[in-house]
């Protein structure tokens, strides 16, 4: 695209093209086609003759400079940049350059008073620099794992946006971000300043200065000590600019200073939350490579030992192990005896196996899975007594690929069962798990964030009660990260612990700057019908399970919402997060009423056949349910004639599974997709779409 004269400069001069480098036009045309054409080393030839004509313009040294960190050349492109800021500290483009490659050099620590100079200076004159600078920032902090900031920067990345693709774009990947299940609830969630400090350290913060702003925060609050905004502020400020436990400290502090106590709570939540892991309280969980020269005779051995059991993987792929193994602790008890296990007598894996075939990048190997100490050491053992010829491996052959908080470890807790066990033997032992490790393992383990004590010990301490209530809060986080469902209110009861105050929602303003923490806090109930729809659209976008089922369950108990398709969508919804807290019954309800809401909808054939789908998916997990011969005749009978193919897929399905069909007929192929859950961003259909084809992220009010 021409270049328009009346512009301003690529240079970064603030002039217009015309009265600046108006005789480098062409020439700067040309570059940018160049790079367009994803061509840097042309472009690179023709910015080094331009520089030999022009060596003091300013738009050449920097293009040059971004084309050089563009192809890997930090320091070739650090001197270019840092010439230009020597001469213009006020350059924005230069800053911004010269910012990324102090990050990727020697991280946001260091870089951060680069860093905040070019953001400060970008957001006033070069958005679009600082909005790519902030999702740099975004992604180093998410590989770091400081959440908190990765987050903040997403939001400093869109609010920079200037052009509508750009603010598309950030804005899926902050819904994603939220929606992301590997992420502690707390922390997909919008926080917002308060209001204490005045316009100095707000102005601050708003460019993206959070460090800077968290030391005006304290200063501020070394002369009013007893100020909860200040501290709450600082606290927030130092979390955004990724030291975790500074902010933790500080919002500690901040939680003695409010009579509010689900504010304190939630405070002690986070701070606890950006501690994890920061301790020597994580339990290493260790990949140990071994290479091997012969992969079939390993995988023959393996199948003959009686220790390690192998698991099918399903139809091999692309990049899919040769063979993968589990080392269980006891022998593997039968489908048929399996009604007869107990949490006590369930095989326990011990450490995964993975023998790889040999590829273009890697030799043949054997990559060994479990925890630090004793296990690994115990899987290796066992290993070597299958094959003689495994070479020990070289130190940098052994890796940790997971840290799990100690207080958590018991989740991490696999079974193996074989093949053919019934879904209800799996949920039956899963329920009681979840309940054993709530009520008897978790109130007796020891806790960092409780200065060791036990939740239980610390349940007698009145000065402990608010970080135990966090650590509560912690519990549940993490439950819901592992997809397990936890009443946090029998919880909260048994170490005597009040219920949270309830927020009282005034305006939209307040829904829209509610924290997920906050949002919990509300009665659904209370709501009018705007105010509910504006709530579960928010819940929708945290995918909180426990909040989402609060907040459908009273939208669709409000007789003039049982209409339409936000309906619809919410009993399927529904329908969905009642299988995940494994209350198949109450998922069958919902179905049913999916149906009756499909009633006189466009596409109501389809949508109601997409239903029993889904039913028929539900019971196929249990193939003595009673209702599942039922569903069967019935489709292969009311929709069979209609749909040739799916009585091929009916056929398919009841073969698969090794049931006799309610019917006399051949069959074909079947694939009987999963539910949906919340959290997942494909549904039935394809990636993004749920019931009838829409999309699965919906909001009430929508078309």
């Amino acid at each position: 695209m021409p270049l328009d004269l009346y512009d301003p400069c690529p240079c970064g001069s603030g002039r217009k093209l015309k009265f600046c480098c108006r005789e480098l036009s062409d020439d700067m045309e040309r570059v940018l086609k160049f790079q367009e054409n994803n061509q840097p080393r042309m472009a690179l030839n023709a910015l080094d003759e331009l520089g030999r004509k022009h060596p003091e313009n300013t738009w050449v040294r920097t293009t040059r400079g971004g084309l050089l960190f563009d192809g890997g050349d930090l320091e070739g492109a650090h001197r270019e940049l840092a010439a230009v800021v020597a001469e213009d500290p006020e350059h924005g483009f230069a800053l911004a350059l010269v910012a990324m490659i102090r990050l990727s050099e020697v991280g946001y620590g260091e870089a951060r008073e680069d860093i905040e100079r070019a953001l400060r200076r970008c957001v006033l004159v070069r958005p679009d620099m600082a909005g790519n600078l902030a999702l740099g920032i975004a992604a180093w902090m998410r590989m770091e794992g400081e959440l908190m900031a990765s987050r903040q920067h997403l939001v400093l990345a869109l609010q920079s946006a200037t052009l509508p693709d750009q603010q598309e774009a950030i804005f899926m990947r902050l819904a994603e971000f939220d929606g992301g299940r590997e992420i502690p609830y707390p922390f997909r969630s919008v926080y917002a300043l308060d209001e204490a400090g005045g316009e100095d350290p707000q102005a601050v913060a708003g460019c993206g200065c959070w460090g800077e702003a968290a030391q005006r925060y304290e200063r501020l609050a070394e002369e009013d000590a007893e100020n909860f905004g200040l501290k709450f502020n600082q606290g927030l400020c130092l979390a955004w600019s990724g030291q975790s436990l500074s902010a933790a400290e500080v919002l500690v502090q901040a939680a003695g200073l409010t009579e509010d106590t689900g504010l304190a709570e939630e405070c002690h939540t986070l701070a606890q939350l950006l501690e994890m892991g920061e301790h020597d309280d994580a339990v290493k969980m260790i990949d140990r490579r071994f290479e091997i020269e012969n992969v079939s005779k390993w995988l023959t051995d393996l199948d003959s030992s009686e220790r390690f059991v192998r698991v099918d993987e399903g139809e091999p792929e692309d990049g899919t192990p040769a063979g993968m193994y589990h080392l269980v602790d006891r022998d593997v008890v039968s489908a048929e005896d399996a009604e007869s296990l107990t949490l006590e007598t369930v095989p326990r894996v011990v450490a995964r196996l993975l023998v790889q075939a040999a590829s273009d990048d890697q030799s043949s190997a054997i990559d060994l899975v479990a925890r630090e100490g004793d296990e690994i050491d115990t899987a290796e053992a066992a290993l070597r007594e299958v094959g003689d010829e495994l070479a020990v491996p070289e130190e940098e052959a052994e890796e940790t690929v997971d840290l799990v908080p100690k207080q958590f470890e018991a989740l991490y807790t696999t079974w193996h069962f074989a093949p053919k066990t019934t879904e209800g033997v799996k949920r039956r032992l899963h329920r009681e798990f979840v309940q054993k490790f709530v009520e008897e393992i978790w109130p007796q383990t020891p806790l960092v964030a409780l200065d060791g004590a036990t939740p239980a010990a610390a349940a007698e301490q009145p000065e402990k009660l608010l970080a135990l209530a966090g650590a509560v809060t912690v519990l549940e986080s993490r439950c819901e990260q592992n997809m397990l469902v936890v009443d946090v209110s029998a919880i909260r009861q048994a170490m005597g612990l009040p219920e949270p105050v309830p927020l009282a929602v005034e305006s939209e303003d307040d829904l829209a700057m509610l924290s997920t923490f906050g949002l919990m806090r509300i009665n659904p109930s209370g709501l009018d019908n705007e105010h509910l729809v504006m709530l579960l659209n928010r819940a929708l976008l945290v995918r909180h399970n426990g909040l989402l089922f609060d907040v459908l369950t009273e939208y669709t108990g409000r007789e003039d919402l049982q209409q339409g398709e936000d309906y619809l969508r919410s009993v399927v919804t529904l329908a969905d997060l009642c299988e995940v807290r494994h209350d198949r019954q109450a998922a069958f309800e919902w179905l049913a009423r999916a149906r009756e809401a499909a009633s006189g909808l466009e596409g109501e054939f389809e949508r109601t056949l997409q239903l029993e789908m889904r039913e028929l998916s539900l019971r196929l997990q249990d193939t003595e349910d009673p209702g599942l011969r039922d569903l069967l005749s019935r489709l292969w009978t009311d929709y069979g004639s209609k749909v040739p193919q799916l009585r091929e897929e009916l056929q398919a399905v009841v073969e698969a599974v090794d049931i006799v069909p309610p019917w006399d007929a051949d069959g074909g192929n079947v694939t009987a997709s999963g539910l949906w859950t919340p959290g997942d961003p494909a549904a039935d259909g394809g990636e993004g779409e749920g019931a009838g084809g829409e999309k699965s992220l919906w909001l009430p009010g929508q078309d």
